[in-house]
C-alpha cells in the first residue's frame, strides 16, 4: 500500500455519539411497531395521534382556514409579487406559486367552505364525496406532513441512512439501480405513510443526496402505502381475513415493479444529475483498505456532525411542514372531493373504463363493468379501488383490486401532488406514463396470485 493511500481513521466518541444516539431517536419513532390499545402502529402514529387529539373538535375549522390561508397568501403573491425570498423566505415558500397551482389552491378552498358552512350541491356534501375526504382524508394528510416534518432530520440528518445505504448499496444497485438507503424510504412508507417515504426522498434531492434519476425512481416505486393504512384497504376490501397473504403478494408485487420500472423509460431516461442549487454533497465510494463496515461508520459520523442543533432541527423542520402542506392541501383536497363525486355520482369513469373492461371481458374474469373503473381511478385517489372492490362479490377480484390501489403508488390526491410540487423533474404527463406501465406490469401478478391462492 503506498504512503498516501487513505487509512481507516479513528472517528471520536463524540462524532459517533452524534450519529449513534439522534438516529436511535429516529428509528425509534419512524421504524418502531408498537401496539396501542389492540391496534399495530408505529411510535410517530402514536405521537400524531397525541398532536391531534386535542384538536379534534376543531379539526374542520383548522383545514378549511389553513386552506383559505395559503389561498389569501398565493394570491397576494401573485398579484403584488413581494420581494420576500431573503426578507420573509417561510413566506415566500409558503405562496411562491403559479396562477394554475393557485386555481388548484383555490378549488380546494371554495369545496372547503362549501363543506364547512353545509352550503353547495349534495353531490359535493355526501358522506362517500365532501364528507369522508374533509373528515379523513383532509385531517390524515395535514397531521401525518406536519408531524413527520418535525422528526424527520432524526432519520435524515445525522447519518443513518449514510450508514445504511453504505451497507446495503450492492444489492440494491443489481436489483433497482439505486443507493442502499433508499430501503430507507421504503421502510418508512411501510410502518408510517406513503407521503413519510417521500418526503425523506425529496429532502435528500433537495439536499444534494440523489440524483434526479435515483429521486425520481424512488419516488415512484418504493412510496408504498403504510402497514397501517394498508390493513384498512383491506377490511374495506374484506380481505382482512387473509391479510397476511394479501399483504406478502402486495410487497412481493411491488419489488418485482420496482425492478422493471426503473429500467424503462420515462424513469431512465431521467439525467443522472444532482439538484442544481446545491449539488452533489456525498460521497460514497469507499477509499483504501478501509473496511466496508467501518467506512460506513465514518460517512455517518461525518454527516452526523453538520448536522443542525436541536432547536434548529425543529425549527427546520416546522418550516418545512407549513411549506409542504400550504403547497399540497389544498391541491389534494380538491383532487380526492372531484375523484369521489366522479366514481360515485356519474358516469365517466365508467365510459373512460370502456376499453378496460372490453379486455377483462375477453378474458372472461368476472364483474369485469365493475373492475374496470377501479383498475384506473387509482391515479386519482388512492382509497377508492377499494371502496369500489367492497361492491365486488368475486374474492379473486376484490383480492386485485385491493392490490392494486396500495402499489399502484401515484394517486394525485397525495404523492402526485407532492410529486409536482417537487423540485424532481416528473410532468403530469411523466406520472400518468408511470402509473399506467406500473398497472400494466402489477395487474398479472395479482392476477396470478389470485388464482393460486383464492
Amino acid at each position: 500500500m503506498s504512503e498516501d493511500q487513505p487509512t481507516e481513521q479513528p472517528i471520536s466518541a463524540l462524532g459517533l455519539a452524534k450519529f449513534i444516539l439522534p438516529s436511535l431517536v429516529g428509528i425509534f419513532i419512524f421504524l418502531t411497531p408498537v401496539t396501542v390499545d389492540g391496534n399495530s402502529t408505529i411510535v410517530m402514529g402514536v405521537i400524531m395521534g397525541f398532536v391531534r387529539a386535542p384538536f379534534e373538535a376543531i379539526l374542520l375549522d383548522i383545514l378549511v382556514g389553513f386552506v383559505c390561508v395559503t389561498v389569501v397568501g398565493a394570491g397576494y403573491f401573485l398579484v403584488r409579487k413581494p420581494d420576500w425570498e431573503d426578507s420573509k423566505p417561510l413566506l415566500f415558500a409558503m405562496f411562491d406559486t403559479t396562477p394554475g397551482w393557485f386555481l388548484m389552491r383555490l378549488l380546494g378552498a371554495f369545496i372547503g367552505l362549501m363543506v364547512y358552512f353545509e352550503a353547495g350541491p349534495a353531490v359535493v356534501l355526501a358522506a362517500d364525496t365532501g364528507g369522508i375526504v374533509f373528515a379523513v382524508i383532509g385531517p390524515g394528510l395535514f397531521f401525518t406532513v406536519l408531524v413527520a416534518c418535525l422528526f424527520l432530520p432524526f432519520l435524515t440528518d445525522f447519518g443513518f441512512l449514510e450508514f445504511t445505504g453504505t451497507l446495503l448499496r450492492r444489492p440494491f444497485e443489481k436489483l433497482f439501480t439505486l443507493p442502499g438507503r433508499a430501503a430507507i424510504d421504503a421502510t418508512s412508507s411501510l410502518v408510517v405513510a406513503a407521503s413519510v417515504g417521500l418526503l425523506i426522498t425529496l429532502k435528500q434531492y433537495d439536499d444534494g443526496r440523489y440524483t434526479a434519476r435515483e429521486a425520481a425512481s424512488v419516488a415512484t416505486n418504493f412510496s408504498i402505502v403504510s402497514l397501517p393504512f394498508s390493513l384498512v384497504i383491506a377490511a374495506t376490501a374484506k380481505l382482512d381475513h387473509m391479510f397476511f397473504t394479501w399483504y406478502l403478494t402486495v410487497i412481493g408485487a411491488c419489488l418485482i415493479s420496482a425492478a422493471i420500472m426503473v429500467r424503462l423509460k420515462p424513469l431512465r431516461m431521467i439525467a443522472d444529475t444532482y439538484y442544481a442549487p446545491v449539488g452533489k454533497q456525498i460521497h460514497e465510494e469507499r477509499e483504501g483498505d478501509v473496511s466496508l463496515f467501518n467506512w460506513a461508520i465514518s460517512q455517518a459520523v461525518k454527516r452526523a456532525e453538520n448536522a443542525p442543533n436541536i432547536p434548529n432541527l425543529f425549527l427546520g423542520g416546522a418550516i418545512a411542514g407549513l411549506t409542504t402542506l400550504a403547497k399540497v392541501i389544498g391541491p389534494s383536497l380538491a383532487i380526492a372531493t372531484i375523484t369521489s363525486v366522479l366514481v360515485f355520482h356519474t358516469s365517466v369513469f365508467d365510459i373512460i373504463a370502456w376499453p378496460v373492461y372490453v379486455v377483462l371481458d375477453w378474458m372472461a374474469l368476472p364483474e369485469a363493468r365493475l373492475v374496470a373503473p377501479g383498475l384506473l381511478v387509482g391515479f386519482l385517489e388512492q382509497f377508492t379501488p377499494a371502496v369500489v372492490a367492497s361492491g365486488i362479490e368475486d374474492e379473486r377480484m376484490r383480492f386485485i383490486l385491493a392490490g392494486l390501489s396500495v402499489s399502484q403508488l401515484i394517486y394525485m390526491s397525495e404523492v402526485g401532488v407532492l410529486i409536482l410540487r417537487s423540485h424532481l423533474p416528473l410532468s403530469l404527463i411523466d406520472l400518468l406514463k408511470i402509473f399506467a406501465l406500473r398497472t400494466v406490469i402489477l395487474f398479472p401478478i395479482f392476477l396470478i396470485a389470485g388464482h393460486l391462492l383464492i
